[in-house]
């Protein structure tokens, strides 16, 4: 019958420990130091993971026991009993010393300068000139006192180090128990801090003024709610005040990171017109960054215009695609100028003429102006497909 792939006979072993189990691999160029068979690494159990509700139960502890438990030691000791039982495991008949040199390199000293641990020997030269570290060849050092207490057991058959059944059981006690403004404080916090992590996975390419914003809003975030975490629900609280505001300060974000998000996907290709634009409606709603908007406030027009370079002109031309052929026959103004067969919604035409004053009825009586030119027609007109206005000025120096 084939043997399980992780258990090894090892010779010259102990009838109770004939089996390798628990083994990763050899440890490359790496022997033990009493028997010169190669090191296997063990399959270890991962380090378990510290919720915030844990380390809050960890913290109460410490505060009614005082120093008298130390928390940070007993994982630790717990981790290190772990890893050694599995190395046990992993080499039946490996010393300390080897564990030191495959867990802890740094711990173990090399007899001849230059030489590493880690490498092969010659058995004439066996063992290999070394030492411990002066911190674990201590009397009563706890990594050897653990060694000596461990049992050799891979990390499958080893108890969990986080009992997913007992952190599941603590969960739902606490929901069960707890209060309703306790649920309220966590759900209202997770929320915000969910919405402004949604918010910060949008790209918005290289808009300083926007990453500067998103940095205040966390900043904003964690002002705001720290007295909510607190509990501080006095009469006099404004706690429902700043939420209300920091509602507002999250509006105003949002709208702008949609306009940022806009402006880099359709100026990709040109990166400082999408810039200059979000610049100024930055400036633009900056003033009222800190205030929610009030239902029913008419907000002022933003009208702020950009030049468009030449080489900027295609990027904004392929944001108008070609219209229907439903779309073409609407066609109510005949003027041309046409942006991918686009009409304009409106269209400004200015015609102007300019004569010499010398020598007929605009003529200045002042020498100095005799040979000049002034603009004595101006007619500016303004059309839109429901209306047409005309505007005609003369000058003269009369």
């Amino acid at each position: 019958m084939a043997k399980p792939e992780n258990v090894v006979l090892s010779a010259d072993l102990k009838p109770e420990d004939h089996l390798r189990r628990g083994s990763a691999g050899v440890a490359e160029s790496m022997k033990l130091l009493k028997s010169y068979q190669s090191m296997h690494v063990p399959y270890t159990q991962d380090a378990p993971l510290m919720t915030e509700d844990m380390h809050e139960e960890r913290l109460q502890a410490v505060e009614a026991f005082g120093d008298s438990f130390d928390f940070s030691a007993q994982l630790e000791k717990e981790i290190l009993s772990s890893d050694m039982s599995a190395f046990k495991a992993a080499n039946p008949d490996a010393v300390f010393e080897d564990f030191i040199r495959w867990h802890s390199p740094g711990d173990w000293e090399n007899g001849i300068e230059g030489s590493e641990s880690s490498k092969s020997f010659a058995e004439d030269n066996w063992p290999p000139q070394g030492r411990l570290s002066k911190r674990m060849s201590e009397q009563g050092n706890m990594w050897r006192n653990i060694w000596n207490d461990a049992h050799a057991l891979p990390a499958s058959e080893q108890k969990p180090l986080l009992d997913p059944n007992r952190e599941g059981e603590k969960i739902l006690h606490y929901l069960e128990t707890v209060r309703p403004h306790q649920l309220l404080e966590q759900m209202v916090c997770t929320a915000f801090r969910a919405s402004a992590d949604t918010l910060n996975q949008t790209s918005y390419g290289d808009l300083k003024q926007m990453a500067t914003k998103m940095d205040q809003l966390y900043l904003t975030i964690a002002s705001v709610l720290k007295s909510l975490q607190a509990n501080c629900f006095s009469p006099g609280s404004e706690i429902i005040e700043d939420l209300r505001q920091l509602s507002g300060v999250f509006e105003h974000v949002e709208k702008l990171l949609t306009l940022a998000a806009s402006l880099h996907r359709k100026f990709l290709q040109a990166p400082r017109l999408s810039e200059a634009i979000f610049s100024d409606c930055y400036n633009f709603y900056l003033p009222r960054m800190g205030t929610a908007s009030a239902s029913g406030n008419v907000q002022k027009e933003f009208d702020k215009k950009q030049e468009v370079r030449v080489r900027e002109r295609s990027v904004v031309s392929n944001m108008f695609t070609h219209p229907t052929a439903n779309q073409s026959w609407r066609k109510v103004l005949s003027m041309g100028n046409l942006l991918n067969g686009h009409e304009p919604i409106l269209r400004e035409i200015i015609f102007l003429m300019r004569d010499g004053v010398k020598g007929n009825h605009y003529a200045s009586r002042t020498s100095g102006l005799h040979l000049q030119e002034i603009e004595t027609y101006r007619m500016y007109i303004c059309g839109t497909s429901n209306d047409l206005r005309v505007a005609l000025s003369v000058t003269s120096c009369d």
